[in-house]
């Protein structure tokens, strides 16, 4: 039988992927959203400059407003300092187009990428979970966050060069946990805009469920209340609680509820398991 410790306060959890629009914001505003229906106190931090987690929170801020840029890029101000109140269990940290100007200083600075994970040591106490939501690449702001995390998630959509995407993206997370992150857990992959009338859907579930990856169940299926409920700036569960979707993501949400195996999941790249 697997051991199991009590989960850990805060959860960090990242949600990354080199490609676009495989639904890592989404899955962020609506994985927090089912949690903070279960009355746990969450925290989201948009690290993508395009801004789009902030802007489903209906959360738009000026180029020197308090945000990411500010919290990455200054040690004076602190998680507290950057926060927006939605609601009593939801807090935000947005993001602006301009985060994308201190990429540099983030790889140049000693202390650069460590910076996010320093002040969620401290910041962090009064949260379950924080989520973080990364750009489309391995940029330092993406490796700031797998660095910080706890956990990470691995979105990936159903198309033709998603397993390659997904290969890479987890030589990079196991060269952060070699390097900078022993604890980092692999904590699943999340198959986004599933159709289970297509082979497409189906053998990638099958290849990835074969390589041994850790396979966050059920799927997100294709549902068009997601882009309604993008549209009404709203979670999932909240806007459309009868959907599949809805369905999908609270019931994925729950295995964060669940205790944590003691050791943390290791990360198998792909290409080493296709060499067996």
């Amino acid at each position: 039988m697997p051991r199991y410790a009590p989960p850990t306060r805060p959860r960090i959890v990242c949600l990354c992927s080199q490609k676009g629009g495989t639904g890592k914001t989404t899955s962020a505003i609506n994985l927090a959203g089912s949690l903070v229906l279960r009355e746990k106190k969450v925290l989201i931090i948009d690290l993508d400059a395009q801004a789009n987690a902030s802007i489903g929170l209906d959360i738009i801020i000026s180029p020197e407003a308090f945000g990411t840029r500010l919290l990455l890029q200054d040690d004076r101000y602190s998680i507290a300092d950057c926060v927006y109140a939605k609601g009593s269990h939801l807090d935000v940290i947005p993001s602006h187009r301009t985060l994308i100007d201190i990429q540099q200083q983030l790889l140049l600075e000693p202390a650069g990428r460590m910076r996010l994970k320093n002040k969620l040591l401290e910041g962090g106490r009064n949260y379950d979970f924080i989520f973080l939501d990364t750009p489309p690449d391995v940029g330092p702001l993406t490796q700031s966050a797998l660095i910080a995390a706890t956990d990470v998630v691995v979105p990936i959509d159903l198309g033709y060069f998603s397993l390659d995407g997904l290969e890479n993206m987890l030589d990079i997370i196991e060269q952060v946990r070699s390097v900078y992150n022993s604890n980092l857990n692999l904590f699943g992959i999340i198959l986004t805009k599933y159709d289970s009338r297509t082979t497409l859907a189906r053998s990638t579930q099958e290849v990835i469920r074969a390589k041994g990856l850790p396979l966050l169940e059920p799927p997100i299926r294709i549902c068009v209340e997601i882009i309604r409920a993008q549209m009404d700036r709203a979670p999932i569960e909240v806007f459309a609680p009868t959907s599949t979707a809805s369905a999908d993501y609270a019931a994925i949400a729950e295995q964060f509820l669940s205790p944590l195996p003691l050791v943390s999941r290791n990360v198998v790249p792909l290409r080493q398991q296709r060499s067996r």
